[in-house]
């Protein structure tokens, strides 16, 4: 189709004599459009005008990182003439939205085409009015729209603030735990004549449920204390609290006899006993449990009479740092059953020997490929630190499981008590 044909067949110049349209025509370029090629961008100086032969283009309008689309223009269209008539720069960049025909007029072809076509400046009118109120009312949607979004924006900022507060309450919380859950281990260990006690204990948490005791006891024994509660967190800090307490109370309530003249404390067995039942009953419900290591240390003799509630055995290593024993027991962990009894079980402790009594924390600490240190690893660093001092000995140990693990995260509480006796 020729240019004439393809002006002809546009409503624009149906009614345009041919002698006009000639004249017209003389003016005129054609350029042709690939979909997605800018005719003119938002900002540059206006010389021509468009009039849309074949395709379809579309003007958008860019303000910061926001584009607004805010015409379609079909063929017979004439498109930038806004910038023509009042001499501005482009107001929105025009794009093929497929490939596309166009028609160039320059300034003065525009205006032939406003003299030869009266109706046409009417048109025109319309048009731009038709435009600009649909670009207004598009504006208004638009801003409705982001008003809205930054209302959502607002809200959740707002709820993000509330739940940061509330995060840092619970933080400022379980630290002020952790600090009361510090408490309840003995800041000075008893060092009786002619023994050394040292100790470590590190949460994974912010609060654990790891936890040692050294009881001073009338006649000066020592109650020594290792337990370990299920799970993590605040409620195995919860029960461990609770447990603390109930054995405290019970290794320090005198038992219902006297010997020599002496009054003596509950022993190992009784004390569990109570503490276990009166978990299993009142706190039943709750489905938690501890394992628990308690025994009673006669420094003169080198006697440690105990009870394991399922925990860890501890180790007694000869002077040599050879395993000697594990003090084990048949008991169930403190809370599964009301009603358990326990045995009591006596060792001895001989001069150069050491007890270790651990968690399982230390035993199942894992490096970044999940290997376990175990306890061959625990015996293999007790082995070879037995001869140090009770606190060197803790270090040594606590820097072994360290290294082994290097940056695999903690997963469980770990608690180290060790007791050596003078060679």
């Amino acid at each position: 189709m020729s240019v004439v044909e393809r002006m002809r067949s546009l409503a624009l110049f149906n009614n345009m004599d041919m002698e006009r349209l000639s004249r017209l025509l003389a003016q005129i370029n054609e350029q042709q459009l690939a979909a997605g090629e800018v005719l003119f961008a938002q900002g540059d100086t206006a010389h021509t005008c468009y009039i849309v032969l074949t395709g379809e283009l579309e003007a958008v309008a860019r303000q910061g990182d926001f584009e607004m689309q805010l015409e379609i223009c079909h063929p017979g269209q004439i498109i930038g003439e806004m910038a023509l008539i009042d001499a501005s720069p482009r107001s929105a960049t025009v794009r093929a939205r497929v490939d596309s025909c166009v028609a160039v007029l320059d300034e003065r072809g525009f205006i032939e085409l406003l003299h030869s076509n009266p109706a046409l400046t009417l048109e025109l009118l319309r048009g731009n009015t038709t435009r600009l109120r649909r670009t207004s009312q598009q504006m208004i949607d638009d801003i409705a729209a982001k008003h809205a979004e930054l209302a959502r924006a607002y809200d959740e900022l707002q709820a993000a603030q509330a739940e940061r507060i509330r995060l840092s309450r619970i933080e400022e919380e379980l630290a002020v735990a952790r600090r009361i859950q510090r408490l309840f281990l003995p800041t000075q260990l008893p060092q009786p004549t002619g023994w050394q006690l040292a100790a470590y204990n590190r949460g994974a948490h912010e609060v654990g449920g790891d936890f040692f005791d050294c009881i001073p006891l009338p006649g000066g024994q020592l109650g020594l204390v290792v337990a370990d509660a299920c799970g993590k967190g605040v409620p195995a800090a919860l029960f461990v609290a609770l447990t603390r307490s109930l054995v405290r109370a019970m290794a320090l309530t005198p038992a219902a006899f006297q010997q020599g003249g002496a009054t003596l404390s509950s022993s190992p067995a009784e004390t569990l006993r109570v503490t276990n039942d009166y978990i299993a009953t009142e706190h039943g419900a709750s489905h938690m449990f501890i394992t628990l290591f308690y025994g009673q240390l006669h420094p003169s003799t080198g006697q440690i009479v105990y009870v394991n509630a399922g925990h860890n055995a501890p180790m007694l290593f000869n002077a040599a740092g050879t395993l000697r024993a594990e003090l084990e027991s048949a008991s169930l962990p403190l809370g599964i059953i009301a009603g358990q009894s326990f045995t009591p079980v006596t060792a001895t402790i001989a001069p150069g020997e050491l007890l270790v009594c651990f968690s399982d924390g230390i035993t199942e600490a894992m490096d970044t490929q999940g290997t376990l240190f175990d306890e061959q690893r625990l015996l293999d660093a007790v082995r070879d630190y037995a001869a140090l001092p009770a606190t060197e000995l803790v270090e040594r140990l606590v820097a072994t499981v360290e290294a082994f693990v290097g940056d695999a995260p903690q997963s469980d509480d770990m608690t180290l008590l060790v007791l050596k006796r003078d060679a």
